[in-house]
């Protein structure tokens, strides 16, 4: 079987883990992220099959961990290109702690997750709207949603969720470079002109491929791409397709609801 990468909320969780797995005799590959990250993610652990009867029984001793996902060798550049230098002054977003990761709902093979934030986003929400045409604003959630190449970012005022990750390194370049981002928008403010305009800039296919991809007819379209454009006009409630609310498709619920509230279209 393949490794699995075993990611943690916080490092105490991974230093638990290393004692766990120690003690089993089980070897592990432990990747910390370089010292400049700490603020933004714990180290993880990959571990082959033979481990993961230790790494169960210590998660039953009550081990925290944020998701276990199918190990991925990262890129060669994989923690290249954070994004401009850290914005003098102030810190706005603070420490990020991963809370979850999982599959990727829309491309399996990448991963998704979901990271708490130590700081408020909710007043820098309106400066991204004016600094990022391409964006989402959401000023009822609040929340500020946009593309990273094929990454879609829902942030919230204390959490952000992210889908299609490549694997753990590119998350936390992607983390990174999201906090280098909203702090440096934030140290410009005084420059910006805050735009407080509802916008919605999703695409049909995104939601798509958030979708069971069924044509199951069951919301009354005729196809999976016709009730993803018709929800984004409002004109369809998410809660209609069948397969993901009351069908075996229940998995890709949660990612939805993210990209609903993200959007401000929860009904």
């Amino acid at each position: 079987m393949a490794d699995l990468a075993v990611v943690f909320p916080a490092r105490e969780e991974f230093e638990r883990a290393c004692r766990a797995l120690a003690a089993a005799g089980t070897a592990v590959r432990a990747f910390e992220p370089p010292t400049a990250l700490a603020d933004i993610a714990a180290p993880y652990v990959v571990v082959s099959d033979a481990a993961r009867g230790a790494l169960h029984a210590a998660v039953k001793d009550g081990l925290l961990i944020a998701g276990q996902v199918w190990y991925r060798e990262p890129a060669p550049d994989a923690l290249g290109d954070l994004g401009p230098d850290p914005a003098p002054g102030e810190d706005v977003v603070g420490r990020i702690a991963v809370a979850f990761v999982g599959p990727c709902v829309a491309e399996e093979d990448d991963l998704r997750l979901t990271a708490q934030i130590e700081g408020d986003l909710a007043p820098v929400f309106p400066y991204l709207n004016t600094e990022m045409r391409g964006g989402t604003f959401n000023p009822q959630g609040p929340t500020f949603t946009f593309m990273d190449g094929p990454r879609l970012i829902n942030l919230f005022p204390h959490r952000v969720a992210i889908g299609r990750l490549r694997e753990m390194q590119d998350a936390w370049r992607t983390l990174a470079r999201l906090k280098r981002l909203v702090n440096d928008v934030w140290a410009r403010r005084d420059s910006l002109q805050p735009s407080y305009e509802r916008k919605v800039r999703v695409s049909a296919l995104e939601v798509y491929s958030r979708l069971p991809k069924t044509n199951c007819g069951e919301c009354g379209e005729a196809t999976c791409i016709a009730f993803a454009a018709k929800w984004l006009n409002g004109e369809q409630r998410l809660e209609r397709c069948a397969p993901v609310f009351t069908g075996e498709y229940g998995h890709l619920r949660p990612a939805l609801e993210d990209l609903a509230a993200g959007l401000g279209l929860i009904n």
